[in-house]
């Protein structure tokens, strides 16, 4: 479940090490960047797409006197935080499209990592749940992928002028790692700025770019947050896409060609559809302070 959430080094003790690193500096992040303190009683937290609660655990003093949500559509690792966290932790099954179960204006905090990195055609529709159940002047942290990720991921020069949010591997499965979402700065103020007061953008924080984003007192669809502006990007970007698009069909067909010619393990398809997901896990560790 841990390697679920981000690929850990083979060797148990060393992955398991990296995961608790990884939990504990991101929830200092959180703190730092967001409300600036941990949670207080009478304080709603939530971390959307928790996982098995690498992140959200190490606010397990904190949950004793605030709710400390979780919520995922991954069941097995909700049934394990039910387990063995909760309480004081608590934590839902999600459904892969919105609503959650929660009442409009409740959360003062919500943070989704590596999320709105893999949502696709329900990405919009899943910003404006968040937007719902926050409180009026509620945070959220939602990360994407941009420049970092995009030599690794991508496989090509960053060049925000034609990224919007562009999609690529739309129909990968999530044993392969899900579909892979850029966004570029100028997008994200442009379309999440609809909904939310863009207060800070982070561009390195766990190898993505970090927005924090309070909440705007608006009624909003989600076509309307999606309606493309009139900035010649948009379409530079709609363009590029296809381009990317293409370019996965023809590296699908000469993959598939090669599974069939090769017993070569390191030459399957699932193999190469998930290298680049392997090399930004390595690249973070790499990172990693001490």
């Amino acid at each position: 479940m841990a390697n679920r959430v981000s690929a850990l080094p083979s060797d148990d003790r060393q992955g398991m090490d990296f995961y608790e690193w990884l939990g504990a500096y991101t929830s200092q992040k959180l703190i730092e960047l967001g409300p600036g303190d941990v949670p207080s009683e009478g304080r709603r937290w939530l971390d959307f797409g928790c996982g098995a609660g690498r992140t959200m655990r190490h606010f397990l003093a904190q949950a004793e006197v605030a709710e400390i949500w979780g919520a995922d559509i991954d069941r097995p690792s909700i049934e394990w935080l039910n387990d063995n966290l909760c309480p004081p932790l608590k934590a839902i099954t999600c459904g892969v499209d919105p609503p959650l179960p929660f009442e409009s204006d409740s959360f003062d905090f919500i943070w989704a990592i590596s999320v709105f990195t893999h949502l696709t055609d329900n990405s919009a529709d899943w910003l404006l749940e968040l937007h719902r159940i926050l409180k009026p002047g509620g945070i959220l942290m939602a990360s994407y992928m941009g420049e970092l990720n995009s030599e690794e991921i991508a496989g090509e020069p960053w060049d925000e002028n034609r990224i919007g949010m562009n999609v690529m591997r739309h129909d990968q499965s999530w044993d392969d790692g899900g579909p892979s979402v850029f966004m570029s700065d100028w997008w994200v103020r442009e379309h999440w700025g609809r909904a939310f007061e863009i207060e800070s953008i982070h561009p390195d924080i766990n190898n993505q770019t970090w927005p924090i984003l309070r909440k705007k007192e608006v009624t909003i669809t989600p076509s309307e947050l999606l309606e493309p502006s009139d900035d010649p990007r948009e379409w530079q970007a709609l363009k590029h896409n296809l381009v990317q698009s293409q370019r996965e069909v023809r590296e699908y067909s000469e993959a598939l060609a090669a599974q069939r010619t090769s017993p070569d393990f390191e030459s399957t398809l699932s193999w190469r559809v998930t290298r680049p997901l392997r090399k930004a896990a390595d690249a973070l560790r790499q990172r990693r302070p001490g």
